[in-house]
C-alpha cells in the first residue's frame, strides 16, 4: 500500500517526537516546514533558515524531500563554475542533489525516495532532513563563492581553483545565455544513479539543531 498524507505526517510527528512546527497541504500532498538553525548557510534575504517541502508523488510510491528557492543566481556571471560545484556537490553527498533552473537561476536541493508499495519509516524522514540541512549548512560557502566569484572548492580538501581567460569568457553574461540547464539535468540524474546508498548507511540519531 502507498503511502498518503496522513502516515507522511504521522511519520514526521514520530520522527522528531512532535517539537516540529509545520502545515500540511492536503491537496498537494506536501508538509512544508521551516527549518533554521544554520552555522555559515543564509538566504538571499539574511535568513538562517530555510523551506522544507516533503511531496508525495505518483500516487504515494515516490517521497522527495525538497528545500526551493536557497540561492538565486540570476545575476551570476559565473554559472560555469558554480554548476561544476554544485555538481561535484551532488556527487560528494550521495544523497542531495542541488539543482539550476537555468531560466530564473533559482537553485534548490533536494533527496528523493522510492517507496513504491512500501512505506517511509520515522527514521528515515527525519535522517534525511537532517543530512539536507547538514548539506546545504556545509557547502555553502563553497557554493557562494563559485557563484560570485568563479572560484571552485569543496570542503576539506584545501585548493581553490580559479577561473582561467578561458573559464571566464565562456561564463561571463546573465544566466540566460548560458545552456548549461540539460547538461547539469544530465549528470546530475547520473548522480543520482550512483548515489542511492542512504538507507544502507544508517546513521544513529543527531540532534536535529533549533528549527521553528
Amino acid at each position: 500500500m502507498a503511502m498518503n498524507i496522513d502516515s507522511l505526517e504521522r511519520a514526521l510527528k514520530k520522527g522528531f517526537g512532535g517539537k516540529l512546527k509545520y502545515q500540511v497541504h492536503r491537496d498537494s500532498e506536501a508538509i512544508e516546514l521551516l527549518w533554521g538553525g544554520f552555522d555559515h548557510y543564509r538566504d538571499p534575504s539574511g535568513e538562517d533558515s530555510i523551506t522544507i517541502l516533503i511531496l508525495l508523488q505518483s500516487a504515494g510510491e515516490y517521497l522527495e524531500v525538497m528545500a526551493p528557492r536557497i540561492y538565486d543566481a540570476s545575476g551570476s556571471r559565473h554559472v560555469g563554475a558554480l554548476c561544476r560545484v554544485l555538481l561535484g556537490t551532488s556527487m560528494r553527498t550521495n544523497v542531495v542533489q542541488f539543482s539550476l533552473n537555468d531560466a530564473t537561476g533559482e537553485i534548490q536541493a533536494s533527496a528523493e525516495l522510492p517507496l513504491m508499495d512500501g512505506t517511509c519509516t520515522p527514521k528515515q524522514l527525519r535522517v534525511t532532513i537532517e543530512i539536507l540541512k547538514e548539506v546545504v549548512d556545509r557547502f555553502h560557502p563553497h557554493v557562494v563563492r563559485a557563484m560570485e566569484t568563479g572560484e571552485i572548492s569543496y570542503p576539506e580538501e584545501g585548493t581553490i581553483d580559479r577561473p582561467t581567460l578561458e573559464d571566464s569568457e565562456s561564463e561571463d553574461g546573465p544566466l540566460g545565455s548560458v545552456d548549461v540547464g540539460e547538461a547539469l539535468r544530465a549528470a546530475i540524474k547520473q548522480a543520482r544513479v550512483d548515489g542511492r546508498k542512504m538507507w544502507e548507511e544508517a546513521v544513529a540519531p543527531r540532534d536535529p539543531g533549533r528549527h521553528a
